[in-house]
């Protein structure tokens, strides 16, 4: 039975990783996510097209999407689920086998696309939690892991993150990561793209808006939550969440059933991890 529109509970679920969204289908309109994402219509179909080519619409339950892609999203089912996936695209490659076609980077259907579906009913339904969630994601073929894994990445660009995650309030440029890394600033645009399918900036503004919604969900305000995070103020939070996600944050929050926030426990005792070097040793932020 579809739940009515605006009778939809928000839930987010925040790993060190990922983020997934479970909640009313939002306006139809472009947007271009910071990471990559999987795509569900909880139910009915979604229909996904590319910015540049509106007449390739793909009409599926489920598709993944790569990271900057400016995408129009729209559905007739008054539910949707989003994962974003982790930065270093480990995840979208474990997801990109199990699809059958792929149209201008959106690829679609989905192997297992039943079960997804019954997850984010699940999640929309109840309170689970984090683990439990992300036992039945790894079930779908994701790396089990909750943590940043920089395993495979080149490890300039591993200290490159490591930068932009340690500092968050610092206007950190291109040219101060290539100064750091010792590499020109087109080999490092170059780097991020292999390893991330971004730039540096747009990972970096990714990064503090996953920042904010994590203050948020500990109980700062908006403007607290989105100045300690690096975000020169209020209206500069909101305008960078709006051009990614394609609804303005304060919209988001005032669904008539509110937001359920859930944090990963190692997140909560943790904090976003800091990667040294190549390997996966971590520091607390």
């Amino acid at each position: 039975m579809q739940s009515p529109v605006g009778r939809v509970p928000t839930h987010i679920y925040i790993w060190d990783n990922r983020v997934l969204y479970a909640g009313p289908t939002l306006a139809p309109r472009y947007r271009s996510y910071g990471s990559a994402a999987l795509l569900v219509g909880v139910e009915s179909n979604l229909r996904v097209h590319r910015q540049t080519h509106a007449d390739e619409t793909v009409d599926t339950r489920c598709c993944l999407v790569r990271p900057g892609l400016p995408i129009w999203v729209e559905s007739d089912s008054p539910s949707v689920m989003v994962l974003f996936l982790d930065p270093f695209l480990h995840d979208f490659t474990a997801l990109s086998g199990s699809a059958d076609r792929q149209t201008r980077d959106i690829l679609w259907p989905l192997a297992g696309e039943d079960h997804l579906v019954s997850l984010a009913r699940h999640v929309l339904g109840a309170s689970l939690s984090p683990q439990a969630v992300l036992g039945t994601l790894v079930k779908q073929g994701l790396p089990d892991t909750n943590r940043l894994d920089p395993a495979g990445v080149d490890p300039r660009v591993v200290r490159a993150i490591s930068m932009i995650r340690g500092g968050r309030t610092q206007n950190i440029t291109t040219e101060d990561l290539a100064a750091t890394v010792n590499l020109s600033v087109p080999r490092v645009i170059q780097l991020f793209r292999q390893y991330l399918g971004i730039s540096a900036g747009r990972y970096r503004q990714w990064h503090r808006l996953h920042a904010t919604t994590l203050a948020i969900a500990n109980g700062q305000t908006f403007t607290q939550a989105a100045v300690a995070s690096g975000f020169s103020d209020l209206a500069h939070f909101s305008n960078t969440f709006h051009g990614m996600m394609g609804i303005m944050p304060s919209g988001l929050l005032r669904t008539s059933e509110g937001v359920r926030f859930h944090i990963d426990p190692q997140l909560s005792a943790k904090g976003f991890s800091i990667l040294s070097g190549s390997g996966a040793s971590l520091e607390v932020s």
